[in-house]
């Protein structure tokens, strides 16, 4: 797998229409292929990092910096198809060099022994964040162990990349901000949809200012048969592991629109089986007729690794108590508004966005099933559009080296990267809230970043 490629930021950050945050905050525009636009990190000039400005501006903090000759030396805790797959990434990536592996699990360990030779191999990611060799930690394990990794990772100096969502709390999120404020270092989150060639062009239209100001915005999240089966069946089926499935998958779309918003989440409203429990689809009698029925053996097919999780539980078990329809709206902090949904009996799978400006509205329609994808931007006042399709890749594609990369790029610079505190922060803050609002049937206010 090749190195991604680099480029320069598209101009237009810090000179978009007046609804859009200055680039002290998030930049409206998705960066370019392997960019790396942020600010410098210090633990007393706040947490946002992350600008629109060109590599040449960075300035690195003094002491945290590496040869920029070398790749980063990287430790990955959390060894299921995930994790390898990062793993794999790492080895793979010009930027990085995977040193280090850990798992609770032996059986996980001997994979990585046998399909990563050279890696040093640790239980526990405490013990690997404390290894000397490690430079950086990527956090791959279970959603309830991300909050508790990225924090052994920071005390023990070390900079992290946390697959999402963040945290699973409002505390947990709090505590991470403070860590970074306290220790400077950088902190990544793994949401690579703004990578993607498709919301990377709908996010340079909304900048340059063809819409006008955004006043509003929604995302549906259809999740066909095939992907809500998955969400069933497996650990994702109960508020214990996962919360919600706004917050276990619909951190993604809520990171993009947050940026397509230019602002910060501050409130939220959130609206929205008998078999038992243990049963499993290999066991079951109907398993021949059932069109749910499916085998949970993961593969990852560049390195030869096929892993059974043992979860084809019955999509109709009574443990299943995560909502599969979610209506979120959100409040933004400069009074515009938007709303989330995400559907998990939906025919196909895909993402529909819909921004709506004072000057035109923008939609965008992305199937993964179809791999059909289109951008439409349609004039308020004459109904005059135009539509373009820049991409059939639908999905995270080449987004996860990418995020890698450009985190590696990070580390090495002490800067914030692309995708860092406030993307993971804010993303999982709005599907917390709106847990915490479907529970008290209330509006929840969440917390704020540049508070802390």
């Amino acid at each position: 797998m090749a190195g991604p490629r680099r480029g320069r930021a598209s101009p237009g950050g810090e000179t978009g229409p007046p609804a859009f945050r200055p680039a002290r905050r998030r930049p409206v525009l998705v960066p370019v292929r392997g960019l790396r636009a942020r600010t410098r990190t210090s633990g007393a000039a706040g947490v946002d990092g992350q600008s629109s400005e060109p590599p040449d501006t960075r300035t690195t903090r003094k002491g945290t910096a590496t040869d920029m000759s070398e790749p980063v030396r990287i430790g990955v805790v959390g060894l299921g198809i995930r994790g390898f797959w990062l793993s794999h990434l790492a080895r793979q990536c010009a930027e990085t060099e995977l040193v280090a592996m850990a798992d609770l699990r032996e059986d996980m360990r001997g994979i990585a022994r046998e399909k990563f030779p050279g890696a040093a191999l640790y239980r526990a990611g405490e013990e690997m964040a404390q290894a000397a060799d490690v430079e950086a930690v990527v956090v791959a394990t279970g959603d309830c162990f991300h909050a508790g990794n990225a924090r052994e990772a920071l005390r023990n100096g070390k900079p992290v990349l946390v697959e999402k969502p963040l945290a699973q709390s409002f505390e947990d999120l709090i505590e991470i901000a403070h860590l970074r404020k306290q220790t400077g270092l950088p902190i990544g989150a793994y949401l690579e949809l703004r990578f993607n060639p498709i919301y990377r062009r709908a996010a340079e239209i909304v900048a340059s200012g063809e819409i006008g100001r955004v006043l509003a915005g929604s995302v549906i999240d259809h999740v066909g048969r095939d992907r809500a089966q998955f969400f069933a069946r497996a650990r994702t089926r109960t508020r214990e592991a996962v919360v919600s499935l706004v917050l276990q998958k619909g951190v993604h779309s809520l990171d993009l629109l947050n940026g397509f918003m230019g602002a910060s989440p501050r409130r939220v409203l959130h609206f929205g089986g008998d078999q038992p429990a243990d049963k499993h689809c290999r066991d079951c009698e109907e398993r021949e007729t059932c069109p749910h029925a499916s085998s949970t053996v993961g593969r990852l097919e560049p390195v030869g690794i096929e892993i059974d999780h043992n979860e084809d539980f019955c999509v109709w078990s009574e443990a299943c108590d995560v909502e599969d329809v979610s209506l979120v709206n959100i409040e933004y902090d400069t009074g515009v508004v938007a709303a989330y949904q995400e559907i998990h009996f939906a025919p196909h799978y895909g993402l529909h966005v819909t921004l709506y400006g004072d000057r035109a509205q923008l939609d965008i329609d992305a199937n993964h099933d179809t791999h059909e994808a289109w951008i439409e931007v349609t004039e308020r006042l004459t109904r005059v559009h135009r539509r373009e399709q820049p991409s059939e890749d639908t999905g995270h594609g080449s987004a996860d080296e990418e995020l890698l990369a450009d985190f590696a790029g990070a580390v090495r610079d002490g800067c914030e990267p692309f995708q860092g505190l406030r993307s993971g922060f804010e993303s999982a803050a709005i599907a917390i809230g709106a847990r915490r609002s479907i529970d008290a049937r209330a509006p929840i206010d969440l917390p704020v970043l540049d508070e802390i």
